[in-house]
């Protein structure tokens, strides 16, 4: 068994065993030979006097139960036989085991050796603990020189740690790397509390990126005299997510060249198709040989379905290009059904097929959806269900409650069914099932522009059931709203809106280049409240300049007084590089002054917020921008 007396007396440092009473005093239960050479003072001297008689200057404080176990520190002084001050600093430690027993441990005040007794002391609990890690562990003084490297630093960089310790990383690594690992070390050595940096890693096959948590490393009066790291590599993950925006990128690219040829193609068909359309129903009007008159017919009948192909063509491409314009409102359900049902009457009676149309649990029911494109859907599949009915069918349109946030409109028809293996078929372009022996018009694009609109509209679209030969039954659902009041009826008539933005902040990434931490816990807490987007923060330029290459955000907000660079030199640079160039940029700066706001709208920035901040004209500003910027 270990015997206390002996490792308390075997101490190296000056330590003591102090009990605190209620009413504020202190006595000196027990010390070791070091506080005994210290104080200079026989034990007996010491052991049974008030600690502030022993330590004058020393501060205590009671700590009641349950309370966690503080550790006080401060200065204060003995003063030996000879009436002599000696300067010490002190810290206190109370057990949690005793709430009336304090352990105090003492040490004269000489900075530098202090200091470089606790770094060899930290570099040899390092040197056991921290070279099986796979990371990367360091510490470095306040003038950025190292005090220790871990043995993943020394591969890294193939140096011994006695090379590695007394450099700097100006030393060590490239100039504009070193600038960024310098930069990260000033901010926490100034903030005093850790922070978390992406920063860039040279390597010979392209680029890296170490996750690095940094703290402050404190001396025993709490001052803060280095920084430490802990860097992880996460090239491989930042090589995927700048491959995903590549492929984004790419595939957005792609969209944007396929809806630049479908628009030039349309106007490229829609010129000749006019003069066939319009000189086709011209020669219809005139009396022509009966073999004569059936080919004009023929003519007609073929543009009108090649326009209808173009038309359809498009509304799938701008849909799923996001460029589709849907006035997604509250509207009442039972409109839309009304006006596909009247526009299909005709052809169900010319082909024998009844419509049956009971709406009566969505009456005065409303939904979130665009009024034109959902009776545009509501058409489309009125107008296959009569297309593929048999002789004297029935098509029945009716409406069910799901839940409590969703109305399902139902259209069942008594057709020819659709087989299992083609149930998802049918909303594919182009596809159209039914059998050979199923003859009708169209262009195999009705269904696929439904699911594009439809899911547009935050809804979805399917088939519920289907059996071949017994009928198929189809479902659009729809979330649920409530009935507008008249005063949003009445805005909106008048053009004013609700005042709902239409962009919503979830899933976006920001960036912030912002030097001022309070700055940049304000903005956090307003974004937080507003969809919580990804918020990234830079506090020097050079490093937001980095970030934003590699993270490529939908927005930048940028400060103009940057410790390293000016935010117009930021903006220049980021308008320079065309990897940021396409990235909105919305300037926060207190300088509110009409000549630099329009020097930085002219510099490329999109948006110019004035501090002190306005809550709501910052969200006006970061909508706005993301919503020209798009998702990219």
């Amino acid at each position: 068994m270990v015997d206390f007396r002996e490792v308390f007396n075997g101490l190296p440092s000056a330590t003591a065993l102090v009990r605190s009473h209620s009413r504020g005093a202190s006595t000196v239960v027990a010390v070791n030979p070091a506080f005994v050479r210290l104080t200079g003072r026989p034990e007996t001297a010491i052991v049974g006097a008030d600690l502030a008689m022993v330590l004058p200057g020393v501060k205590t404080r009671q700590v009641s139960s349950g309370q966690d176990p503080p550790r006080e520190r401060g200065q204060a002084w003995f003063i030996d036989a000879t009436g002599r001050r000696t300067p010490v600093s002190y810290e206190i430690a109370h057990e949690p085991a005793a709430d009336d027993l304090m352990i105090v441990q003492v040490r004269e005040i000489d900075a530098s050796a202090q200091n470089d007794s606790a770094v060899r002391a930290s570099e040899k609990l390092l040197e056991d603990v921290a070279d099986n890690v796979g990371a990367l562990i360091y510490l470095k003084r306040a003038d950025g020189r190292y005090l220790f490297a871990n043995r993943h630093y020394e591969e890294l960089l193939r140096q011994p740690r006695g090379v590695i310790v007394g450099k700097t990383d100006a030393d060590l690594w490239p100039k504009d790397i070193a600038d960024v690992y310098a930069a990260n070390d000033r901010a926490v050595f100034a903030v005093g509390h850790p922070m978390e940096f992406e920063e860039p890693i040279p390597i010979e096959d392209g680029w890296g990126m170490w996750l690095s948590l940094k703290f402050p490393i404190f001396d025993g009066d709490g001052a803060v005299y280095g920084v430490g790291g802990i860097s992880t590599d996460i090239s491989a993950r930042a090589r995927a997510q700048a491959a995903i925006r590549e492929a984004r990128d790419e595939a957005e690219r792609a969209n944007r060249a396929k809806d630049e040829f479908l628009s030039r193609m349309s106007h490229e068909l829609r010129t000749p198709l006019n003069s066939i359309l319009g000189f086709g129903q011209l020669l219809q009007l005139e009396d022509l040989p009966p073999s004569a008159g059936a080919d004009v017919d023929h003519i007609v009948k073929a543009g009108r379905h090649l326009l209808a192909l173009i038309n359809e063509v498009l509304d799938i491409s701008r849909v799923e290009s996001g460029t589709q314009a849907l006035a997604i409102e509250r509207q009442c359900v039972c409109d839309s059904i009304g006006e596909a049902y009247e526009m299909v009457r005709p052809l169900a009676a010319d082909r024998g097929v009844e419509l049956v149309m009971d709406l009566h649990d969505s009456l005065e029911r409303y939904v979130m959806a665009d009024r034109q494109r959902l009776t545009q859907v509501m058409l489309n599949l009125l107008v296959n269900a009569v297309k593929y009915n048999r002789p004297d069918g029935v098509v029945t349109v009716t409406t069910e409650m799901e839940d409590e946030g969703h109305l399902s409109i139902l259209v069942t028809d008594t057709g020819v069914g659709i087989a299992r293996e083609d149930l998802e078929r049918v909303f594919l372009p182009f596809e159209r099932v039914g059998g050979p022996d199923v003859e009708t018009e169209g262009t195999g694009l009705g269904l696929a522009v439904a699911r594009s609109l439809v899911s547009a509209m935050g809804g979805g679209i399917g088939i519920k059931r289907s059996l071949p030969g017994r009928g198929t039954e189809f479902f659009v659902r729809l979330p649920l709203s409530s009935a507008p009041d008249l005063e949003e009826v009445a805005a909106r008539k008048l053009g004013r809106g609700t005042g709902q933005r239409d962009t919503d902040l979830t899933g976006r990434t920001i960036l912030y280049m912002e030097d001022n931490l309070a700055n940049l816990e304000l903005v956090r807490r307003i974004l937080d409240r507003n969809g919580a987007p990804h918020l990234i923060t830079a506090t020097h330029g050079q490093l937001g300049l980095q970030l934003a290459a590699a993270h490529r955000p939908d927005l930048i907000l940028l400060d103009l007084h940057l410790p390293d660079l000016d935010g117009s030199e930021v903006l220049t640079r980021l308008r320079a590089d065309e990897r940021t160039r396409p990235i909105p940029v919305v300037v926060l700066s207190a300088d509110a002054t009409t000549a630099r706001r329009k020097q930085l709208l002219a510099s490329g920035a999109v948006d110019y917020v004035t501090k002190p901040i306005a809550v709501e004209g910052l969200l006006e500003a970061v909508h706005r921008s993301i919503s020209v910027g798009g998702r990219r």
